[in-house]
């Protein structure tokens, strides 16, 4: 690299490289030898259909899965999913939306574990509903090139009220990004 009379570096148009402009060719070939932090892949599924349960247990909801196949076996899995939950109340108690991300074997991702989306306060009279935009975000490191699917689930905490991700009204979408090591 070219220095100026008082020693400070600069870049000459012959040490730019291509795929980074204005970066010399020492520091390009530096970055090309970091491994870690790149995005090696993102796969995306959408959902457009109203999804609902008063299930106490654990429910898949359909239409928010993504598959996506590891190009590294170090590789970190980040997932998230955007969704609107609604919840209505007709018990006489205060009701939760909870939801996770979980691996094929329903194993719930680390930092997915049973969130609570929104909580209704029991109101006496009508039927109380409360929506709220969701967003949940899990990390997985499943050691594998095998195709691995997530996927977004959902229960309800009483089966007097129902909880629904409404992707109708807000397209719901789930994400998978390969990051290496």
């Amino acid at each position: 690299m070219a220095v100026t009379a008082d020693g400070t570096p600069y870049v000459e148009s012959s040490d730019l490289v291509a795929n980074y402009p204005g970066v010399s060719l020492s520091l390009a070939n530096h970055i090309d030898g970091l491994g870690g932090g790149k995005v090696l892949q993102v796969v995306r599924a959408t959902d457009v259909t109203l999804r609902s349960t008063t299930s106490t247990s654990m429910v898949d909801v359909t239409g928010m899965s993504v598959t996506i196949t590891p190009q590294k076996t170090d590789s970190a899995i980040i997932v998230f999913c955007s969704f609107l939950s609604q919840i209505s109340n007709t018990a006489s108690s205060d009701q939760r939306g909870r939801y996770q991300i979980t691996n094929s074997s329903n194993v719930a991702l680390s930092g997915s574990e049973l969130q609570t989306v929104g909580t209704l306060r029991y109101s006496y009279g009508s039927t109380p509903v409360f929506q709220i935009p969701a967003f949940i975000l899990g990390y997985d490191t499943p050691a594998t090139l095998s195709a691995t699917t997530y996927k977004l689930r959902f229960l309800a905490s009483s089966a007097s009220y129902t909880v629904q991700c409404s992707n109708n009204e807000n397209t719901g979408q789930i994400f998978a990004i390969e990051v290496a090591a």
